[in-house]
């Protein structure tokens, strides 16, 4: 910490013990002397009108200095005084006296002049200085915070990504660490770097160590090894993730000089070709881009060039379209207020440009073709070949996918879903919680209105306005069919609350038919939104109790953005940010929010300071920029000149995924665009002798579209379509579409032993109690015959009072007694003695009859003797004789017997039951497990 502040202070050129108090105390009183300012006041007070002005400054400081003096606010003073030599903005006042005044006085006007320079120069060290002693605040916080995370990451064992990269970088650098290089050396012959363009200053200084002795010949061995980078400064737009795109230019330049210096081949490569857009779209590139050296700041180094495109689609025809500007009405003064706020205005001009790209979709999906195969062929546009790209998500975005699905074309919706704030799952969270509380009024109203359920606003009003208690209560009361129905699907949904959250919600979305409901209201791309809501619940019961009340808990202020994938090849239109589509394309591409410009709001909390000495910088923090220091200043001139260079590669970037059509459109608020806007740029420079012909819109006659048509140098064969496939149609929903599919006999069924005759049932309280008792048998058995019989009393007893507390003490004692009865029986001895095996798992296939079936299960005990192999199965409850025996638990120790008996097959296996009470043994004839196992085969 010690050592950022040092840094801090070289960077921002403070001295030693200069700090906020002691410039403070020195703009106070190192000055003009406070004793003076009322003899100043005085001499100034004789002057004309403005001279008075300045005369009643000075004494409103003095008033303030002596406050000051006794414990006042420096900032108060501070704003006084610096009104006599100042602006309201901040610029030094030209003249401080009138002329004729200042004649009178030329020593005073001096004196103030020098005052002026003193009290500038130390203001702005004293915003160095609270910048220092702030800075120095967050770091000790941050230092905390980032020491706890520290900690916590290597209690886990876990490293992110930063970490990864700044270890990796430690080891390389590290004085002791050279063997690193040492081992590595022999085992790299060739290094890659793909999208070098998006490498950062770490990644880059890591690469130049691996690559050290690749232009020394040391230790290179026979063969010559190689470094291949492949990037495009233009396509860098990922500077939030650390990307460096200077630094392209800059490493090349220096491994070039590195491999010249050793006599190594050095091939700088200029990839002209573009293999995805056809030449209307490429020459519209390099039109915009070559015009100026401002038009292509950040996209080429300095110095450099701009690299035109080439063609491989060449025969290919294009087409380019600027739409006007869409402009913002008049303001007519706010809505009414029965409106609702988030009600879309149809003449807000985002909705329009939505509307308009909408329609003009529907006309590309009717008549519109595009070009695909070896040879070329023409085929009809599908939704799929469309792709409309925006800065950022925002009103415009939602507006975008709004207009898609109101116009009935397929849309795959937003490409990052942020779950907890999507309509779909805060359906399915008021769903939940007005299972556990049907009492909450407003969770209730939202849930009756929501998919799930379907009532309207005529509904509600039906049910609400006049109920004398809950809604609920009032729910219940109706006998209106659709609030009978919803009053029951309420109460089906507090039956099932008191499980776990996955079980709720997948009935509720399957068997209750939500997923449906939600699909017809919210489109297909919510049914993503509530399969990842299934899967935070599955996730949820791994790490916690199965509790839907918990669950719904851990949901609240819960961020999970999910990103879909946007290259599944469905058939929609995708509507995605710029950062998103890097690396995708289309046929064709809508540039609908091209006036968007960068803002000052996504300005860094943080700013780094060259502090003069070589490869070493400070952390400034300024909270806002009117607390800027001179050096925090630069540096957010120089974030502010990366962010316009940034903005313009993100539309070069747009640009390019365009393969055939590009449509350019923007809007705009009542402020009008910026003049750097990109719909600027780009009208800026195309016109009637760019080829761009005017035509009318396709929205209104009267107002028309700048549109350039390339026609290509072929006549692409009509692909010829599948019937059917020329129009849409909408298909009639099959019948069986929503039946259950009928019951067909598995060709493999498997088995479980225990539940051959399906009478598992229902269980009394008292069979429960059984159960309960018959597990604590099933371990004490499983484990007391390996201990010495003189200590198994002790141990049953000391492992009894921790998972038997249910049972008193009496009832341990009984149980103690029951298994040691059973393990002590004569008859038991080969089941419980030495080479014998508990709770053995079997699976495996067993024949019956002419069929066979798979089987799995566990058998409690098998014991073997010289001429036997003993299977026995542990039954709680009453025991009873061999005729009374259920045919269910014949059918599974018939089971168990078939499946075994191939692997003995010199002995003779036999099979028990042992009723843990009593106890008792009952051993099952051979012909009866014969007669059980005949049955099954007749199923």
């Amino acid at each position: 910490r010690d050592d950022l502040a040092d840094r801090l202070r070289r960077a921002l050129g403070l001295r030693e013990n200069r700090d906020v108090r002691a410039i403070e105390r020195e703009i106070a009183g190192g000055g003009i002397s406070p004793e003076r300012w009322s003899n100043i006041s005085d001499a100034v007070e004789l002057g004309t009108a403005n001279d008075k002005k300045c005369a009643a400054k000075f004494r409103q400081a003095l008033s303030f200095y002596q406050l000051l003096v006794s414990g006042g606010s420096f900032r108060t003073f501070l704003d006084s005084y610096r009104s006599i030599f100042f602006t309201k903005e901040g610029t030094p006042r030209v003249s401080f006296l009138t002329k004729a005044h200042a004649a009178k006085h030329p020593d005073l006007e001096e004196e103030l002049r020098a005052e002026q320079i003193r009290l500038q120069k130390l203001c702005a060290e004293r915003i160095a200085a609270a910048t220092l002693e702030r800075t120095r605040s967050l770091i000790t916080i941050a230092s905390a915070i980032s020491d706890r995370y520290a900690a916590e990451k290597a209690s886990r064992g876990i490293l992110d990504f930063r970490d990864l990269i700044a270890k990796a970088l430690a080891l390389l650098e590290h004085s002791d660490a050279r063997w690193v290089l040492y081992k590595l050396d022999s085992g790299i012959d060739h290094i890659l770097v793909d999208e070098a363009q998006d490498t950062s200053k770490e990644q880059w200084r890591i690469l130049e160590i691996l690559t050290g002795d690749f232009a020394s010949g040391e230790g290179s061995g026979l063969a010559d090894r190689t470094f291949f980078a492949v990037g495009d400064e233009k396509q860098s737009i990922f500077s939030f993730q650390g990307a460096a795109p200077k630094m392209f230019d800059e490493m090349r330049c220096s491994f070039e000089k590195r491999f010249h210096a050793a006599s190594k081949k050095f091939a700088p490569v200029r990839l002209t070709l573009s293999f995805r857009s056809v030449p209307a779209i490429l020459s519209a590139v390099d039109t915009i881009f070559e015009q100026s050296k401002d038009q292509t700041s950040g996209l080429v180094a300095p110095g450099g060039e701009w690299m035109k495109h080439e063609s491989l689609k060449q025969e290919l025809p294009g087409l380019v379209e600027i739409w006007p500007l869409a402009k913002a009405a008049k303001d007519e003064g706010p809505a009414g207020w029965g409106i609702p706020q988030d009600l879309p205005d149809s003449q807000d001009p985002a909705n329009t440009i939505a509307w308009r790209v909408a329609q003009k979709i529907n006309e590309l999906l009717t008549t519109g073709f595009v070009h695909e195969g070896k040879p070329v062929r023409r085929r009809r546009m599908r939704p799929g070949d469309i792709l409309i790209l925006v800065r950022k998500r925002g009103p415009f975005f939602e507006a975008m996918i709004r207009a898609l699905k109101k116009s009935g074309i397929p849309a795959a919706g937003a490409d990052r879903l942020n779950l907890t704030q999507h309509i779909a799952v805060m359906d399915l969270v008021a769903a939940g919680r007005s299972a556990l509380l049907p009492q909450d009024d407003l969770t209730l109203a939202c849930v009756l209105k929501s998919p799930l359920i379907g009532l309207d606003d005529d509904d509600l009003l039906a049910l609400a306005p006049d109920r004398r208690g809950a809604l609920f209560d009032a729910l219940n009361e109706s006998t209106a069919p659709k609030h009978t129905a919803a009053a029951a699907k309420i109460a089906l949904w507090s039956a099932r609350a008191g499980g776990g959250p996955f079980a709720f919600y997948a009935a509720l979305l399957g068997t209750d038919g939500g997923r449906r409901g939600i699909e017809a209201r919210l489109g297909l791309e919510a049914c993503d939104a509530a399969d990842e809501f299934l899967r935070l619940a599955i996730a949820y019961e791994h790490a916690n109790a199965p509790s839907l009340c918990s669950f719904l808990n851990s949901l609240e202020g819960l961020e999970y953005e999910v990103k879909r994938d946007m290259e599944t090849g469905a058939d929609m239109v995708r509507v995605m940010t710029i950062h998103g589509a890097k690396g995708l394309e289309a046929k064709t591409v809508f540039l609908p929010d091209c006036c968007s410009t960068p803002t000052a709001n996504h300005a860094p909390r943080l700013f780094l300071l060259p502090t003069g000495v070589q490869g070493e910088e400070a952390i400034a923090w300024p909270p806002k920029k009117e607390l800027d220091c001179a050096a925090v200043s630069a540096a957010r001139e120089a974030w502010w000149k990366a962010a316009w260079d940034e903005y313009r590669r993100q539309l070069y970037v747009a640009l390019t995924r365009a393969e055939e059509r590009l449509y350019i459109a923007g809007f705009n608020g009542a402020k009008g665009p910026d003049p750097q806007c990109w719909l600027n740029m780009i009208e800026a420079v195309f016109g009637s002798d760019r080829g761009f012909t005017e035509v009318p819109a396709f929205w209104n006659s009267e107002e028309t579209v700048r549109r350039f048509v390339s026609p290509g140098n072929g006549a692409p064969a009509p692909v010829s379509l599948p019937e059917g496939e020329a129009s849409a149609k909408r298909l009639a929903v099959p019948d069986w579409l929503f039946r259950g599919a009928p019951a067909g006999e598995s060709a493999a069924m498997t088995l479980a032993p225990s539940r051959a005759l399906g009478s598992a049932g229902r269980v009394r309280e008292e069979r429960r109690r059984l159960l309960r008792r018959g597990r604590v048998m099933h371990v004490l058995l499983q484990y007391l015959p390996a201990v010495a019989p003189g200590k198994r009393e002790s141990a049953a007893g000391a492992f009894l009072l921790v998972r038997a507390s249910f049972l008193d003490e009496t009832a341990r004692q009984s149980l103690i007694a029951d298994a040691l009865a059973l393990i002590g029986l004569p008859e038991l001895a080969p089941v419980f003695g030495p080479g014998s095996r508990a709770e053995i798992l079997v699976a495996g296939k067993a024949q019956i009859g002419a069929r066979q079936i798979d089987v799995q299960g566990k058998v409690d005990r098998i014991g073997e003797t010289e001429s036997e192999i003993l299977l026995t199965d542990y039954k709680t409850g009453k025991p009873c004789p061999l005729e009374a025996v259920p045919k269910d638990y014949l059918a599974q120790m018939a089971l168990y017997r078939a499946l075994l008996a191939p692997l003995w097959p010199n002995k003779k296996v036999r099979a028990a039951l042992i009723w843990t009470e009593g106890p008792a043994i009952v051993w099952l004839p051979d012909e009866m497990l014969d007669a059980a196992l005949a049955g099954l085969g007749g199923q």
